[in-house]
């Protein structure tokens, strides 16, 4: 079994259970993946169930708009460099949508959504067609700014963003395991997350959902209930934070149940023998796995090739962070948080990034001038 697989392996046994999953494990394994991957890379790449998504730290040029007016989808993924998905938001076959609900002191809002034909002939950008997209943006009703991502209040509240599909238990079935991941933003005080997971569509006739909530970064029964009987989720009126269901508009005619059958086949099969007994003979936890997973990662940094082209000086932005741009990678750090004092010529790690096309992890390095550099390492 190969990295990608054990670790979604681990995830998909801890999440995927016909049991609701304790919200300490989940919250432990997210928080767990979160220390671990502080990288800030704006990504549009299948994220591996067992990575968690980065975040992506750009600071976008507003001054053409009022503070109270928000970005389109496409306005939203050109700025995020995503021209050709800019292009898919503004085809005939995205869903504009625009809604907007206010709830646990937000107002959380519904920009649109495309898939399947809006995503055809993108493939050489790296866009799938059996992908769905959509952008949502989370204001605070009281009017205060949301934190930006360089603020270190920022992520203290965290939002947890997915489709949900009725009928099937949402901690089975969400943007963890449909293979997802986001990028996220912040402009004039408002949030914009732009997400990915495998597409939607086929599963039209049974009715998706597309799930806000505030609190946490996986699905929480505090803030959303399901109904057993009936397969219907609902926010939970009693909710403390922003608890938000979006009905996704999608045409029934592009609902293809054969093909979701086949997915969710795939998706909830249990792992299998060979697969169960390799994990047994790993004692420990998924918690505890997970953290030797990272800690192989480190292990293999010593004979890791660095990426031809990565070593850059890094600049500064306004408020003395360092800032490293390479091939659609844009970090943001605090060079306190990296180095500690009198420390040069040591490359640090500043975190770990992971797809389906292996793993990497990104150093910086101060030489006894006060320069800094950043590189990328590929670890498979």
């Amino acid at each position: 079994m190969n990295d990608s697989e054990k670790l979604d392996r681990l995830l998909k046994q801890a999440l995927a259970s016909e049991e609701e999953p304790e919200e300490k494990l989940n919250e432990e394994l997210i928080n767990r993946y979160k220390e671990r991957n502080r990288m800030k890379r704006g990504t549009r790449k299948r994220l591996s169930a067992g990575v968690l998504v980065a975040v992506l730290a750009v600071a976008l040029s507003a001054t053409a708009y009022a503070a109270t007016q928000l970005f389109s989808s496409k306005q939203v993924a050109e700025h995020l460099g995503e021209k050709a998905l800019a292009g898919a938001f503004g085809s005939s076959d995205a869903i504009e949508i625009n809604k907007t609900v206010t709830s646990g002191g937000y107002e959380v809002t519904l920009h649109g959504i495309v898939s399947g034909a809006g995503l055809r002939g993108l493939d050489a950008s790296g866009i799938s067609s059996d992908r769905t997209y959509a952008v949502v943006s989370v204001a605070r009703q009281d009017g205060s700014p949301m934190p930006k991502t360089s603020d270190p209040e920022y992520g203290k509240d965290p939002f947890f963003v997915s489709p949900l599909i009725k009928g099937l238990k949402p901690w089975q079935v969400n943007i963890f395991t449909m293979k997802g991941g986001y990028a996220e933003t912040v402009v004039d005080g408002i949030a914009y997350r732009l997400i990915e997971c495998d597409g939607v569509e086929m599963f039209a006739d049974r009715g998706v959902y597309l799930a806000v909530s505030s609190g946490g970064s996986f699905f929480s029964k505090d803030a959303f209930v399901y109904d057993e009987q009936t397969g219907e989720i609902a926010p939970n009126g009693d909710y403390a934070g922003a608890a938000v269901l979006f009905d996704l508009p999608l045409d029934k005619v592009k609902a293809d149940p054969a093909k979701a059958d086949a997915y969710l086949r795939e998706l909830l099969k249990e792992p299998s023998d060979e697969k169960t007994s390799e994990a047994s003979a790993s004692p420990g936890s998924p918690e505890d796995e997970l953290v030797n997973e990272m800690e192989r990662l480190n292990s293999k940094i010593p004979d890791a090739k660095v990426l031809e082209g990565s070593v850059l000086e890094v600049g500064y932005d306004g408020k003395g962070n360092i800032v490293y741009d390479y091939d659609g990678w844009h970090v943001v750090r605090l060079a306190e948080t990296l180095f500690t004092e009198g420390q040069t010529g040591e490359w640090v790690v500043a975190g770990f990034s992971g797809d389906d096309s292996g793993y990497k992890a990104l150093q910086f390095s101060k030489d006894e001038q006060g320069v800094v550099k950043g590189r990328i390492l590929l670890l498979d």
